[in-house]
């Protein structure tokens, strides 16, 4: 099969187009022929070697993607997962064995396996996975939508439902509107009920954020004191939530946009990791500030319910195909993009 691999770290020239031997599917797995591929932050860090998580050369990278079930075990045509089947995986596979997985808080699993760090990937034409990893999708849904999903849409929904707990009425403040976190936090916020308030660094980016369901957008490029224009967006009150991947560059001004007991969640720090913390704020106006800390399986799950309901689908961004991985890994570090960048097998 074609697949791109790595040998090594470093930029994406390090990404090869090539020739991969094809998967065998295991016992309780299902063989897919992948007709999308999502491109996250985390392909990047394998890439790069910036995440220092050791990984086995060649590796296939890549977590995200859809495809057409080829081959399925006894458990998966339990599942109802048969030839034919349209499917999309959840890349993060937990041990099921150890205790935090007995009780459900499989993101602290201590023999988790990462499609595309500790297990070849998604940017191939076939693959093999777990069946418990396997959702089927609803007619209508393309595939570039489907492997735009997982990991943009668990990181959203964790911060947004998990960690932040938002209520209908609240008003949340999301940075980043155009990367694959920000689009499917503004969907998932209007969704639940809230009041979405978001920036990005081009209004081309704004105006797409408004067409998702943004109530009001903001242009940090032009307005890096943003904190003032969402207190006349609130009245004077703050927000009660902020989703923020960038990090230090807004963390003072994102934090004055805070009302009493509001709560900042982070998932990245694409912009800077070192910020200052007034321990007195924090304190008396009873801040909550979270880090995402990884994803259940069961908020995946939570997830392609309301996918297979038709009320969230992934939002589609440029697409390459596989021998233009390196272009596409361009794309996704010059950030000239709005939600999630597709490979297509």
């Amino acid at each position: 099969m074609k697949a791109v691999y790595i040998t090594e770290q470093g930029g994406s020239e390090v990404l090869t187009f090539g020739d991969m031997k094809d998967p065998v599917m295991g016992e309780n797995e299902v063989l897919i022929s992948i007709k999308a591929a999502a491109i996250n932050r985390f392909d990047l860090y394998a890439r790069s070697g910036e995440n220092r998580v050791p990984i086995n050369f060649p590796r296939i990278l890549g977590e995200d993607l859809s495809g057409e079930v080829v081959e399925a075990s006894l458990l998966g045509l339990q599942q109802g997962i048969i030839p034919g089947s349209r499917v999309v995986v959840d890349p993060r596979i937990p041990c099921n064995i150890c205790p935090s997985c007995k009780i459900g808080e499989d993101e602290n699993c201590i023999d988790r396996k990462d499609l595309g760090y500790d297990l070849d990937g998604s940017y191939a034409q076939l693959i093999s996975v777990p069946a418990q990893n396997v959702y089927q999708i609803p007619d209508g849904l393309s595939y570039e939508e489907a492997a735009a999903l997982p990991i943009a849409f668990k990181t959203a929904w964790r911060m947004l439902v998990t960690k932040a707990a938002v209520q209908p009425g609240n008003t949340v403040l999301v940075h980043a509107a155009g990367s694959g976190v920000g689009s499917a936090a503004i969907m998932i916020g209007k969704l639940l009920g809230c009041q979405i308030i978001t920036t990005a660094g081009a209004d081309w980016k704004l105006e797409k954020a408004t067409a998702l369901g943004a109530d009001h957008v903001i242009n940090y490029e032009n307005n890096q004191n943003f904190a003032e224009v969402i207190y006349d967006i609130t009245e004077g009150e703050g927000v009660d939530v902020i989703i923020d991947s960038i990090g230090a560059p807004i963390w003072k001004e994102s934090i004055k946009c805070l009302k009493k007991q509001g709560k900042f969640v982070t998932c990245g720090v694409t912009g800077g990791h070192k910020a200052e913390l007034h321990l007195g704020q924090l304190f008396l106006q009873g801040y909550e500030i979270m880090g995402v800390g990884g994803f259940r399986s069961s908020e995946f799950g939570a997830i392609m319910n309301l996918v297979n309901n038709k009320k969230l689908k992934g939002i589609v961004g440029p697409t390459f195909s596989l021998s233009e991985c390196s272009e596409a890994h361009n794309t996704m570090e010059s950030r000239d993009f709005f939600g999630k960048i597709i490979l297509n097998p």
